[in-house]
């Protein structure tokens, strides 16, 4: 059997206070015609569904309409929550449409069953935390004292799928959304994922040992997870300007049985965004020039503008007038290099001059040293304000 995977698709997301409606009606024509040209008779949906626990109206319609186009088709849509979503909101009448081969797993609740499509099981596991596990163990009358962080929580869900008659039966595909990492190393990251500190949110690959497959959702960034048949799908747009570099796709996957072995084989589609985000580096005459360059389409792009002026005046202002979706603005240039090559320490000795901290402030703020006559008006103004609080103690 064939399906695509893809997750992430943060619905109601904006960039900059700028919609991306428009941009995701075009990504999810696009994955409508994937599924329709691939044959796929799945989709594969790794959470985040919507950008907010409350999504706004324009979201769910989008999410409404796009669904009711998959089963028009026949396509079975396989779909768990995300940590942006609220599972209780995005599974309401979810046993309703599961008539219609709509099958969303908002919460983990009850006994585990898999979605039967074309002799593969789906294992649909939301994204869940550690509290999450323990209340489902509980009625399970399973023991849960051994979830004690992300991993355990998770491991305890995969143990007991893997306990299961039906897992031994077919190929099984497990569906979640959690922070998956190999032996402790990180996938690719982007500033646009919520993640805990440090690593408590980690679940290392090998909890899912023993599926055929595992369809990711949560990192932004389409990678694999030590093994080709572990995967991120990774989110169809980029979110933010730490996503300018990588290169979004679907997951076209194929599995089939023979002779007592399943064989998996899978393919990268790339998604062809609406507005591209890119990066543009330069002095602002020289991109307000290469923006002039550019045609009607390219303009309508979504730029981080990294200015490297040392004195820039309407900076804003100058770029919209070319750029009207100015994502971001960020500076490279001596100012921002000397703030970098010399930052003030966190502990200040008490018995440090205080006019010389002010100008060390000064020059990495500006990358320029305190004039004559600046540093002159800077000492009489802290003996003036040092004086007066001596005179105040």
């Amino acid at each position: 059997m064939r399906f695509v995977h893809t997750a992430d698709l943060h619905l109601g997301r904006k960039l900059s206070q700028m919609s991306l409606e428009k941009d995701c009606r075009h990504v999810l024509r696009q994955l409508k015609g994937l599924v329709e040209r691939s044959g796929a008779q799945a989709l594969v949906v790794a959470g985040d569904v919507y950008d907010s626990t409350n999504p706004a109206e324009v979201a769910v319609r989008l999410w409404d309409s796009f669904i009711t186009q998959m089963a028009d088709l026949g396509i079975s849509v396989l779909a768990v929550s995300g940590n942006h979503d609220s599972g209780a909101r995005l599974a309401v009448g979810s046993n309703l449409i599961a008539r219609a081969g709509i099958h969303i797993a908002g919460e983990l609740r009850g006994k585990m069953k898999p979605v039967v499509v074309d002799g593969v099981n789906f294992w649909l596991v939301p994204f869940v935390r550690p509290a999450d596990v323990r209340a489902w163990a509980k009625e399970q009358e399973l023991d849960a004292g051994s979830v004690i962080n992300y991993e355990t929580g998770v491991l305890l869900v995969c143990d007991y799928i893997r306990s299961l008659d039906e897992f031994q039966k077919r190929p099984n595909v497990c569906v979640a959304h959690q922070f998956v990492t190999n032996s402790g190393v990180s996938p690719e990251r982007s500033d646009s994922e919520h993640l805990s500190l440090g690593t408590l949110d980690n679940v290392d690959r090998s909890v899912f040992d023993g599926f055929d497959y595992v369809a990711l959702g949560h990192v932004h960034g389409p990678q694999r997870v030590g093994a080709d048949t572990i995967r991120y799908a990774g989110s169809p747009l980029k979110l933010s300007s730490s996503e300018v570099s990588q290169h979004k796709s679907f997951v076209v996957v194929g599995i089939k049985r023979e002779d007592g072995a399943t064989r998996v084989k899978y393919r990268l589609v790339p998604v062809e965004p609406l507005r591209d985000l890119r990066e543009e580096r330069g002095s602002v005459d020289e991109l307000v020039r290469a923006a002039q360059q550019e045609n009607e389409s390219k303009r309508e792009d979504f730029i981080h503008a990294v200015v490297t002026d040392d004195d820039p005046v309407d900076v804003v202002a100058r770029l919209r007038r070319v750029w009207p979706n100015l994502e971001q603005v960020s500076f490279d240039n001596a100012i921002t290099r000397a703030a970098g090559a010399e930052q003030l320490q966190d502990e200040v000795d008490l018995d440090t001059d205080m006019g010389d901290l002010f100008r060390k402030f000064f020059l990495a703020q500006t990358g320029k040293e305190l004039a004559a006559d600046e540093a002159k008006l800077v000492d009489d103004a802290l003996e003036k304000v040092l004086t007066k609080g001596g005179d105040d103690a």
